[in-house]
C-alpha cells in the first residue's frame, strides 16, 4: 500500500492505516518509516474487534488484526471487505481499486 496507493486516491479514496500499537510506538515507527497516509493507533484492540479482524493466537500471530481492508462510502456503509486469513495475505491494490470504482458507481 505505502508504493500504489495513488492508484486509489486517485478516485478520491482517503487512506487510514489501523494499528495496533500505543502512540509512542507508532510516533516512533512513523518517525523512522514515513508513510503517505495517517495511522491510528487501536492499542486497545476496539477497532479490530469491531471491525471482526482481531486475530488473538495464532501460528503466525499474537494480539494483532489479520492484514485486511475496507472500503467505506460516505455514508459508513462498508461497500468491500477483505479480511486475510494468515498475515501473509494482502489484498492486491488493483482489486482494490476496482472495488472502489464499483462502489462510487453504487453510490455516484
Amino acid at each position: 500500500m505505502r508504493s500504489d496507493f495513488t492508484a486509489l486516491t486517485d478516485q478520491g479514496a482517503t487512506i487510514l492505516g489501523i494499528v495496533g500499537q500505543d502512540l509512542d510506538d507508532l510516533r516512533e515507527y512513523v518517525t523512522r518509516s514515513p508513510l503517505p497516509f495517517p495511522l491510528l493507533s487501536d492499542d486497545a484492540r476496539a477497532v479490530m474487534k469491531d471491525y471482526d479482524v482481531y486475530n488473538a493466537l495464532s501460528f503466525d500471530a499474537f494480539r494483532m488484526a489479520h492484514p485486511s481492508a475496507f472500503i467505506v462510502d460516505p455514508a459508513g456503509v462498508i461497500r468491500y471487505a477483505f479480511v486475510a486469513s494468515n498475515q501473509m495475505d494482502w489484498p492486491q491494490t488493483s482489486l482494490l481499486a476496482a472495488e472502489l470504482a464499483a462502489a462510487k458507481e453504487v453510490t455516484g
